[in-house]
Parts: structure tokens; sequence; C-alpha cells
């Protein structure tokens, strides 16, 4: 969950992206860029530095994606940089990606199963949670053997737990009320 830092930034960075036609682009490359921050963590951590200059940082930033990235994305970056906030790339990046899918028409819903869905039973999946949501969905999908079958669906903060697991666990919780 984002913060209202993040939200403020994202925000400026839609509208802004929004206005110039290019709110796709944006979306993609600040994907990336969580990607890269979440995958270097040191990167974010010396651009937060204190005792690196904001110079310095500046620099860091123009060489690593001056020309690699839009001009929106790489003022944004700078910005970032010189408000002490590059840590926050990642979660403006989410927050981003959330009112683009917002402005698409998209819903993101994770799927986790005991097992990896079949292309079928997937494609089953995906056209129910559209004829529900009334949006075009995109199934974030994760195994883990732990709920030992069945599904659990969240969108949007709404969870729905299918899964034999809780389906036990809710046995258990009942004969424990009997016995105790």
């Amino acid at each position: 969950m984002t913060g209202t830092v993040e939200k403020v930034y994202s925000e400026a960075v839609f509208e802004l992206a929004c206005e110039q036609g290019c709110a796709d682009e944006i979306k993609k490359e600040l994907d990336s860029l969580a990607v890269i921050f979440g995958d270097n963590p040191e990167l974010p951590k010396l651009l937060g530095t204190p005792t690196v200059t904001i110079a310095e940082k500046l620099d860091i930033i123009e060489k690593a994606f001056k020309g690699k990235v839009s001009d929106i994305t790489y003022n944004f970056l700078c910005v970032l940089t010189e408000k002490g906030r590059a840590s926050a790339v990642p979660a403006v990046a989410e927050d981003y990606k959330n009112r683009w899918y917002e402005m698409k028409n998209i819903a993101e819903v994770k799927v986790v199963t005991s097992v990896p869905l079949e292309d079928g039973l997937k494609s089953k999946l995906k056209a129910k949670l559209e004829s529900v949501y009334k949006k075009t969905v995109i199934l974030d999908e994760s195994v883990d053997p732990s709920i030992m079958g069945g599904i659990v669906l969240n969108y949007n903060g709404a969870m729905m737990d299918g899964s034999v697991k809780s389906r036990l666990e809710a046995i258990q919780k009942q004969i424990r009320g009997v016995i105790a």
C-alpha cells in the first residue's frame, strides 16, 4: 500500500503523462524502474545518502537513465532524488499502475492455487471475472501448495478464500467451539 507522498508524486506524473499523451509509455518505464530499484537496493540507498551531494546524485541519475527513458520519467527521477525520495520509486510506480489500470478499465486479480492453473480453466476464470467486474482482467497467478486445493482471489483489497485450508480451519474452529 502506498502512502500519501507516493500518491502525490504518482498523481503528478500521471496527470502530466496523460496531458502529453504518453501514459502507456510512462507506465512501462516506471514498471522497469520499480524492478531496477527493487533488484538493486543499493541504488536508492546511495541516492538517499546524506554524504553524497545532490549534484553527485543527479550525475548518477543522468549517467544511468538520461536518453534511456522519456524526459518525463528522467525529470521525475531527478525531482525524487532532489527531494530525497528516490526510495519511493517502486511505490510511486505501483500507484501509477493502479491509476493507469483504472483509466484503461483493467482489473488485476491475484489468484492463488495449490497447483498451476491449466489454460482452459484459466480462460474460464478470466471470462467469469470479466463478466463480474465488467473490466478487462489480468490474472496475477501464484502457487501455494499449503492451501491444499481450491482457489484464493484478491482484487482491490477484497479477498475470496475458497481454499481447502481455510475450510478445514473453519471446521476446526467449529469443533473447538463445541468442545470448549
